[in-house]
């Protein structure tokens, strides 16, 4: 079985979950959420490729499990590339896929969140030898969000996060993103 069908097999398992009717539907104006970020990030302890400027996107699905708490599966690419070098590695790019669990809290105009993720990670790029490297490793995520209700079913998302991976170029990883979640 290759990667790509484990893959597939994974997303369409969290895409059925997904489909079942939220626990606390009833008590958030919301079960369901998506929501669409790109952003920047990079690696703290990349040498060379150390720049936090690299271009990235994700893609989140949520779903809420009770009052304030919601499951999140979070999909995305950083390209580590702002660089000539990552470590040892050009055109580098990183893939992952967390699923985590986000506390919010309701504030005045916005609601704030905490999560702690665990997620699956692929960096992958060229060797100065002119052949592809791949590295696939398991990892932890935190971050906090912050989102701004604009209408019912619309809000404008931020988030940030910080990622522990173990690869042999670089362990601690940080991201930034902004976009738009769509609740239904």
């Amino acid at each position: 079985m290759t990667q790509h069908h484990r893959l597939l097999g994974s997303l369409l398992l969290i895409g059925g979950l997904l489909l079942l009717p939220g626990a606390a539907g009833a008590q958030e104006l919301y079960t369901y959420s998506v929501g669409l970020l790109g952003g920047i990030g990079g690696s703290f302890d990349a040498n060379p490729g150390g720049s936090l400027t690299n271009q990235s996107f994700q893609l989140n699905l949520g779903m809420v499990t009770e009052p304030h708490t919601q499951v999140i599966l979070r999909a995305g690419k950083l390209a580590l590339d702002k660089d000539n070098l990552f470590g040892s590695l050009s055109n580098a790019n990183l893939d992952y896929l967390t699923i985590g669990g986000e506390y919010r809290a309701r504030q005045a105009f916005w609601d704030s969140g905490l999560y702690l993720a665990l997620g699956g990670y692929r960096l992958y790029g060229e060797q100065a030898s002119g052949r592809d490297r791949r590295e696939t490793s398991v990892g932890l995520a935190v971050g906090a969000t912050g989102e701004l209700p604009i209408t019912r079913h619309f809000a404008v998302l931020a988030e940030i996060s910080g990622h522990y991976i173990h690869f042999r170029e670089a362990q601690f990883f940080g991201m930034g993103h902004a976009g738009f979640a769509f609740h239904f």
